[in-house]
C-alpha cells in the first residue's frame, strides 16, 4: 500500500487478510533477511516494527540480522541514519552491484 502514513498503512494491513498473513509472516522470520528495491521511507516504519518483533530476545530461532541494498549516496545516508531503529544487525549492500535479475551476455 502507497497511500497513508504508517498507522494507515499497519491498519489497513491488519483488516486485510492476505497483507495480515505476509505481515505476520515477516515477524516470525529467522536467520538474515535481505531487501532489495525497498528504501524504508517515513511511513514504512511499520515494517522496522514487524522485523524488530521477529528479532525475539531469549529465542534461539529469530532474526540475526538485515541485508538491504542501497542503490544512492542519499538512500545510503537515509538508511544508516535509521540503523539504530533495528534490534538486529545490519548490513548494507550496493544494490547495483548485485546481479539479481540474472543477466546474459
Amino acid at each position: 500500500m502507497t497511500a497513508g502514513d504508517g498507522k494507515q498503512k499497519l491498519e489497513h494491513i491488519l483488516h486485510n487478510q492476505y497483507l495480515n498473513y505476509c505481515y505476520k509472516k515477516l515477524s516470525s522470520i529467522s536467520g538474515s533477511l535481505i531487501t532489495f528495491g525497498f528504501n524504508f521511507g517515513k511511513y514504512d516504519y511499520h515494517i522496522i516494527d514487524a522485523i524488530n518483533k521477529a528479532n525475539r530476545q531469549g529465542m534461539k530461532e529469530k532474526l540475526w540480522s538485515v541485508y538491504i541494498g542501497v542503490y544512492s549516496e542519499e538512500n545510503k545516508k537515509h538508511i544508516e541514519s535509521i540503523i539504530p531503529m533495528f534490534k538486529c544487525k545490519v548490513n548494507l549492500f550496493d544494490s547495483k552491484t548485485v546481479n539479481v535479475w540474472g543477466k546474459r551476455s
